[in-house]
């Protein structure tokens, strides 16, 4: 991407997908962003006709939402309408977007938080600034507030989004503060202050699967599946052949999958032809849990015991089995009718 009316070179914050399927540019350069329209040429690879892909350029044009006249104009009445605020002593009536970040904290639960989850700060905008020691985790010991540790990181998978990781424990009381401008955006806008009370969830509250296996290679790991086949956990198996999942919320459908991590890289991978590689063995448990709180299963699992054809259960199936049969039937009939 090259710009036309403007240098493009650190005019951008980049964030790509976690699947990478998308591009987000931030523009952070305020001679930039302050310009009515941006002209811009992208080179790229184009599938043609002969479905090869083939260079090609393209110029795109990018206009402001308003003119430089209206975004004046609305500063200029928003600086109007913050000083009567100041005047009458209505200092929290600021207009949302005049100099406020919104944030927004994944720990606001009234009936408590789960023990192994951390605490997600995600904002609008990129981070210009933090400032971590206006971050306080405080844990109620007798009545009173007591520091607690924590570590504050950024996620490394979503961009905007940071984690707040503490050794939480049954039954505590949490409070987590921020206080006013710890955070400040790209654009100059900054976070109010934050006080959120949190308590944590009960031991007897959840559930537990213990699993004894069998036949799997090592370096083996098991993950634990929702009822539409997302991972919600990994779990290495032991030298024991043990693998077990705590804190398991009860009422919920869970699923269980196992892969060979032959290269011993954490994930699934598919192999490669011209390697002559075969993609790593996966095996399902053919069972559902149906969790319930305070309650433990142990399992006894060989993942040769039943063909791997016939362990993946029909209700997490992409395709389900009735489905394939509509194709199947479909296929039948299009095929008796060009006399095959």
């Amino acid at each position: 991407m090259k710009g036309l009316n403007f240098d493009e070179k650190d005019a951008f914050i980049i964030e790509t997908t976690p699947r990478n399927d998308s591009i987000c540019y931030w523009i952070k350069d305020s001679l930039v962003y302050q310009m009515d329209t941006l002209e811009v040429q992208l080179d790229y690879l184009y599938t043609d006709t002969l479905n090869q892909l083939v260079p090609k350029t393209d110029t795109i044009y990018l206009a402001n939402k308003l003119t430089r006249e209206q975004r004046e104009n609305c500063r200029k009445k928003q600086m109007r309408k913050r000083r009567r605020n100041v005047k009458r002593g209505r200092k929290r009536e600021i207009p949302s977007g005049w100099n406020r970040l919104n944030l927004d904290y994944e720990c606001r639960c009234s009936v408590g938080i789960h023990i192994y989850r951390n605490i997600y700060l995600s904002f609008e905008e990129p981070i210009a600034s933090i400032d971590t020691a206006a971050i306080h985790m405080e844990v109620k010991v007798d009545s009173l507030w007591q520091p607690a540790p924590f570590f504050f990181m950024a996620d490394s998978l979503m961009p905007r989004q940071y984690q707040i990781l503490a050794d939480w424990q049954p039954e505590q009381e949490y409070q987590l503060t921020i206080d006013s401008l710890a955070f400040t955006g790209i654009y100059g806008l900054h976070t109010d202050k934050v006080q959120q009370t949190v308590k944590v969830k009960k031991m007897e509250e959840y559930g537990t699967i213990l699993l004894n296996i069998k036949g799997a290679a090592p370096n083996a790991i098991a993950e634990l599946l929702d009822a539409s086949g997302n991972v919600l956990r990994q779990q290495p198996v032991t030298v024991e052949g043990t693998a077990d999942f705590y804190f398991l919320n009860p009422s919920t459908k869970y699923y269980i999958r196992l892969f060979n991590d032959r290269n011993d890289n954490g994930v699934w991978d598919t192999g490669d032809y011209d390697k002559k590689i075969q993609p790593e063995e996966v095996f399902y448990f053919p069972k559902v849990w149906e969790m319930k709180a305070n309650f433990e299963f142990e399992e006894n699992w060989d993942v040769n015991a039943i063909p791997v054809d016939k362990q993946k259960l029909d209700e997490i199936k992409k395709q389900k089995p009735e489905e394939t049969k509509k194709v199947q039937d479909r296929n039948k009939e299009r095929a008796r009718k060009l006399g095959r």
